[in-house]
């Protein structure tokens, strides 16, 4: 059409038709580049949910430990408490003792899943599309979780260290043989005066002060936690 139309020397046509043919081509390149964005968001919104998703389950596999590690301070708490009543009492037998002593020994270990975390770093948290939800999982993973576990070291896990060092000494180890002739270890507690002696004195008052420590830092992380959970949730039903 173009050489026909030039052939004829009518220019005017031939430009028409030229430009005409040149629309064509952008808009088509345009359309292309459209279902191509298009395509790359969409890849992006697939991914954003799935990680988004698994997030939202290891938050929920975290805190189920954390509220376990509840019941363990729970356990020593229960333990210390009874030892102040009998000290109130001044009741110290050896069965008394060795009835609530294992109790504060029950020991935590704060830990967290940073795994799918560690992942969507590898690949940019820009893949978040959402401010608040990016920040908000920067600031538990990169500072809230790194630091309680730093608090818990310093304030439960040494102290509560140096506690079962001072309560150590007053328990003994032997053998006790059943009638069938089987042997096994036997532990027991044997101290005279407990409610007068120092170290034993020194070793519950740590205990004491350590499960108070934990028990709140564990219910600030539960706290913040189930806030970030809730609004993962909230943005993926969005």
């Amino acid at each position: 059409m173009r050489y026909k139309l030039a052939a004829e020397n009518r220019v005017g046509k031939y430009l028409r038709y030229a430009i005409g043919e040149i629309l064509l081509v952008v808009i088509g390149i345009l359309i292309a580049l459209q279902i191509n964005n298009w395509n790359e968001r969409r890849k992006i919104q697939v991914y954003e949910q799935k990680i988004l998703t698994d997030l939202v389950r290891t938050i929920d596999n975290d805190l189920g430990i954390y509220h376990m590690l509840l019941g363990r301070l729970d356990s020593m708490e229960f333990g210390v408490s009874n030892l102040h009543r009998l000290m109130g009492k001044n009741e110290s037998s050896a069965d008394s003792l060795q009835k609530y002593l294992p109790y504060l020994s029950m020991g935590i270990r704060f830990g967290y899943d940073s795994g799918v975390y560690e992942s969507l770093k590898s690949v940019g948290l820009d893949k978040i599309t959402d401010d608040s939800v990016r920040e908000g999982l920067a600031r538990l993973y990169d500072f809230l979780y790194p630091r309680i576990n730093l608090m818990i070291e310093s304030e439960y896990k040494q102290p509560s260290n140096e506690a079962k060092k001072l309560l150590d000494k007053f328990w003994l180890t032997g053998v006790e043989v059943n009638p069938n002739g089987e042997a096994s270890i036997i532990k027991w507690v044997e101290i005279k005066d407990p409610f007068h002696n120092q170290d034993f004195l020194n070793g519950i008052k740590l205990y004491s002060n350590t499960y108070k420590s934990a028990r709140y830092r564990i219910e600030f992380i539960i706290n913040e936690s189930e806030k970030m959970k809730k609004s993962l949730e909230n943005y993926i039903n969005e």
